[in-house]
């Protein structure tokens, strides 16, 4: 074996593999918020569906009365 097994722990310099694995890293975070940005977005609509009338003409009723 050479004395250089360890070249990476021994310089200060960034490696090609640390550069890469950043890189991985950051796509699969920035993945990771999009993905679940989605699911928040369709849960959030699905969550106010519940706060609206099954039927959407139903609170017009009372007021169509009134004027006519």
């Amino acid at each position: 074996m050479s004395d250089n097994d360890e070249w990476y722990l021994k310089s200060h310099k960034p490696s090609l593999r640390g550069w890469i694995f950043t890189q991985m890293t950051l796509g699969a975070v920035y993945a990771a918020v999009v993905f679940f940005g989605v699911i928040a977005v369709i849960l959030i609509i699905y969550a106010v569906s519940f706060l609206l009338p099954e039927d959407p003409f139903a609170a017009l009723a009372p007021a169509l009365s009134a004027i006519v």
